[in-house]
């Protein structure tokens, strides 16, 4: 037997020593222990042992064909696959459970099998599935799935390919949970019951935040754990703990992969920590979507031969059917999830290529009174499981305001508390939850004229669940105009806005001299903004607003009071009135007919849509001495800074090939996203060295992909490798060769991407850390002149607009043009621009615990426009008035003629009419509506089509 070194660096050592207890150094591996309460639970053993990799330029020992000839399997063949690692039968501690793990190397079809002793006896070669997926959705090592073995003191390894390979840092962990008994279920009406975390000794599952939670169950991912049938019900808590044990220590996961665990004997355990009811990722399916949007059950032993026990069977109908119920999914049909078509109830093998769950429970899964029928039942009968008879029943809304809604339901004998679950989504994502001891709650903290939906259960004092959910509910807040604000202010006059309220047929607003708001004077509005007039310099107003029905009566409440306060009567004020009561009437509610010379002269303020940050205003406060962190306050009013790290996958735009086509270089690597496993590719073949790499679909079946190279004119297939699947390439910087020129740099990774599961094109997609996206974002989008602090603030509302955009349910995260944010690669990187980013690492916005929405453009002309998120507010922006920006102040002549070609259904342009505008700042604020009067007919645009269509630089203008 080859010499073994100890392996010591699965994790820092103080990260080891602080997450798993003690580190104690044997001659065979490492052992470590795990529990998350020595005194309530006995200590998990991992120990760890090198797997030798197997050279295919050594001779093969004598032990070795020895070996073969007695090897279940037809190895003599030529063709059979060659072993490129192997641990030979060595004496280890006793354990109960093991598996397989690695770093790199391993190709995706690789068999991987050990053999364990056994009462003395060595047992035949026993192969391990591959599991790599999880450990590209998960993070930590590839690896296979853990195997229990009951009770045994020896291993053995081998790892067979049909191709030469070489593993990295290839280990076998073998696991021993300890003896645990006194597991004790939480029992329930209609919960089944279910044994704690706590209860079999779990280990705290910590840092599972990326998400923690999917945002609802839309389906469940059944799975086996593999291994021996023969366990006792005393073993199960063993078995699991083991399984935690392996996923945390040799799989480096933050807890164990599965939702729940059942046993032969028909006993749930309670997976990944984070609640029992609630929608928690996992990392059991190899896929992200599915992992955050299923529940993964997991049925302990293997069943390949065996059928599932009739008392597993019962349990896995009554836990499915009990949580679909809890979010209204059905037992039959499909949906779309993480690119593939899923049944409701889906094995693991139609998620990924694997045996799981085993033929004999995969058939039960679809089997006339197979677990689909079962479940179908249980969920339209409440036979087969637990009952209903403790759910409350008549819940309704009692009363609603514009920001609560108070829930009535009907007493239940014995319950000593209810939980109302309430979100505005009918799926209930994103749910609240709130306790109570009586038969009513009130929500507060609501948003007017929003339609919630909601459903109330019975519980424990325990928080433990007593019923099911009852159905659900709805009930919408009242409508109440939201953001009243005076936007501008005269010796004699008030102009007020306020927010659109969605079916409001007009508005009516009140204005007082008293904050009581006694006799006032009321006016009707059909837009979002309304003046008055007459009032009395330096006096103090108050106002209020409610939404109106077509019939004049309200369609909710008023708004809160609001004050503002006309400006001292002097002369210069009294010029600023005329002059902007003047500008008011002539731009929005005077026909301006076509000049003499049939050009309009358009003044205008900004550019672009002026929602959020305005470049050049965050600029001009950095020349007033502000810190990017005022800078982003004042712009973003309500947001916090918070951090976030991570990966993010931009998609290359100007690539429109379906090749992924790369300058060769040194250290460039070929990964197959599928597996994680890593190719080193040659800097030169046969002596030549190679100009370029590409990824290709193969031209026989474009569903799959082909590596070719070239060293001169020629490309050459490079090894006959084909694949399925995503792949790419992978080095500190590559540089991607565009098809129009010229050639790009990007760091880190440079994938082809298959836009859906089957396509024949392929996208290109940049895989790489968000740090390193920001900086090839923030050089493209302002001048790396500027000063440090408007750098700075620049870094983290792109940082942010690109953690906003992570998603898992398409093959890219954020686009590189100005459709997202602009982004250009390593190739478009500064040292001032690089030293923001870096003084900035990792942080972004937050609002309500989420990305905020940071949206910025060039110039916002003195006033911000108001966005589709609560922080983004329309601001007075002074800061974007500085001698630098030639976009704050700004003029275009614009023929009639134009405008009539771009709207030719008028005929003739005859004149000119702004009909609204958003309230905030010069002549009114910004244009919302637009009418073009001809001689065939009217046209009303919006600001916006006139920006595009006249090539103004803003929808803030007039004329």
């Amino acid at each position: 037997m080859r010499s073994r070194r100890v392996i010591l660096r699965l994790l820092p050592l103080g990260v080891v020593a602080g997450l798993l207890g003690s580190v104690m150094v044997y001659q065979d591996g490492v052992e470590r222990h795990l529990a998350e309460d020595v005194n309530a639970a006995p200590q998990v053993v991992v120990a760890e042992h090198e797997v030798p990799v197997v050279r295919s330029d050594e001779p093969e020992p004598a032990e070795k064909q020895t070996e073969k000839q007695a090897a279940p399997r037809s190895e003599q063949d030529a063709s059979s696959p060659r072993t490129i690692a192997e641990l030979a039968p060595t004496d280890v501690k006793s354990f109960s459970l093991v598996g397989v793990t690695w770093r790199s190397g391993v190709p995706d079809d690789a068999e991987v099998e050990v053999r364990w002793r056994q009462d003395g006896a060595w047992g035949r070669w026993t192969e391990l599935h591959n599991d790599v997926e999880n450990a590209w959705t998960e993070g930590g090592r590839p690896g296979t799935e853990s195997h229990w073995v009951d009770k045994a003191d020896g291993v053995a390894v081998r790892v067979l390919a049909d191709e030469p390979a070489v593993p990295r840092d290839l280990r076998v962990a073998t696991i021993d949970p300890g003896s645990f008994a006194g597991t004790t279920p939480v029992a329930s009406v209609a919960q089944p019951p279910i044994i704690r975390r706590s209860s079999w000794g779990a280990k705290s599952g910590g840092g599972c935040d990326s998400p923690r939670y999917g945002s609802t169950t839309r389906g469940a991912v059944i799975h086996h754990t593999a291994g021996s049938n023969s366990y006792t019900k005393s073993d199960s808590a063993s078995i699991v703990r083991a399984t935690q044990a392996y996923h945390m220590n040799a799989r480096d996961w933050c807890d164990i992969g599965y939702n729940f665990l059942i046993d032969k004997y028909g006993q749930i355990f309670e997976g990944r920590a984070g609640g029992i009811d609630k929608p928690v990722r996992g990392a059991h399916a190899g896929n992200s979507a599915v992992n955050e949007q299923t529940m993964g059950v997991s049925l302990m032993g293997t069943f390949t031969s065996t059928e599932a026990s009739s008392a597993m069977k019962s349990a896995t109908v009554n836990l499915v059917g009990w949580r679909f119920s809890d979010y209204g999914v059905k037992a039959k049909g499909t949906y779309s999830i993480g690119g593939l078509t899923l049944n409701r109830i889906a094995g693991h093998r139609n998620v990924k290529s694997t045996e799981c769950p085993g033929a004999k429970v995969y058939a039960w899964l679809s089997a006339s009174g197979g677990l689909r029928d079962r479940v179908e039942r249980l969920l339209a009968t409440g036979s087969g499981g637990a009952t209903g008879s403790a759910v409350p029943t008549g819940l309704k809304s009692t009363d609603q305001t514009s920001s609560s809604l108070t829930f009535a339901w009907n007493r239940v004998d014995g319950a000593p508390r209810y939980r109302v679950k309430l979100s505005t989504s009918s799926s209930m994502a994103d749910p609240t939850y709130h306790g109570t001891t009586s038969t009513s709650e009130t929500v507060t903290g609501l948003k007017p004229n929003t339609k919630y939906y909601a459903k109330v259960r019975t519980i424990k004092d325990d928080g433990t669940s007593l019923s099911s959910y009852s159905s659900v509910i709805s009930a919408t807040t009242k409508a109440v105009p939201t953001g009243l604000k005076s936007t501008d202010q005269t010796t004699t006059s008030l102009l007020f806005a306020w927010g659109k309220v969605p079916n409001a047929a007009g508005y009516r607003i009140k204005l007082s001299s008293s904050s009581s708001m006694t006799n006032p004077v009321y006016k009707e509005s059909p837009d979002l903004l309304e003046r008055f007039y007459g009032l009395t310099p330096g006096r103090k107003y108050y106002a209020q607003v409610r939404a109106l029905k077509s019939d004049g009566s309200g369609l909710g409440a008023y708004s809160s009071v609001v004050s503002a306060t006309t400006d001292e009567s002097t002369t210069s004020s009294t010029a600023r009135t005329a002059s902007t009561e003047s500008s008011t009437v002539s731009s929005s509610s005077t026909s301006v007919p076509v000049p003499s010379d049939k050009t309009f002269t358009f003044r205008g303020h900004g550019y672009g849509h002026g929602i959020g940050m305005s470049q050049y205003g965050a600029e001009g406060a950095a020349r007033d001495g502000k810190k990017f962190a005022s800078i982003l306050d004042h712009y973003y009013p309500g947001t916090d800074l918070g951090s976030k790290s991570g990966t993010i996958r931009v998609l290359i735009t100007g690539d429109s090939t379906d090749s992924v086509m790369v300058e060769g270089r040194s250290g460039l690597r070929l990964r197959y996203v599928s597996s994680g496993t890593t190719l080193s590719l040659p800097e030169s073949i046969g002596g030549n060295k190679v100009i370029r790499w590409s990824i290709d679909p193969l031209s026989s079946d474009k569903t799959k992909s082909t590596l070719r190279y070239r060293t001169s004119s020629t490309w050459k297939t490079f090894k006959s490798t084909t694949w399925t699947g995503g792949a790419q390439f992978e080095a500190t910087t590559l540089t991607l060769v565009m098809p129009s020129g010229p050639d790009r740099t990007y760091r880190t990774a440079l994938r082809s991407a298959r836009p859906k599961s089957g396509a024949t094109n392929r996208n290109t997609v940049n895989v790489l850390s968000i740090e390193n996206y920001t900086r090839g974002v923030v050089a493209r989008e302002v001048p790396s002149s500027w000063r440090s602090e408007t750098l700075k603030a620049q870094s983290v509302a792109a940082r942010t607009y690109g953690v906003r955009a992570l998603t898992s349910s398409r093959h890219y995260d954020i686009c590189d043009t100005t459709s997202c944010q602009v982004y250009g690669g390593a190739g478009a990187e500064t040292s001032a621009t690089d030293k923001a980013v870096s003084a900035t690492a990792g942080k972004i916005l937050k609002y309500d615990g989420k990305p905020a929405f940071t949206q910025f453009s060039s110039s916002s002309g003195g006033y911000t426009s108001p966005g589709s998120q609560p922080y983004l507010k329309a601001v007075k922006d002074a800061w974007d008035d500085w001698s630098g920006n030639a976009n704050h102040d700004w003029t275009k002549s614009v023929s009639a003629s134009t405008i009539q070609s771009k709207y030719s259904s008028i005929g003739t342009l005859k004149s000119l009419r702004v009909t609204k505008r958003n309230g905030y700042g010069d002549w009114g604020g910004r244009v919302t509506s637009l009418e073009l009067r001809g001689s065939k007919g009217t046209k009303t645009i919006s600001g916006n089509d006139a920006r595009w269509a006249f090539g103004l630089r803003s929808n803030w203008f007039t004329f």
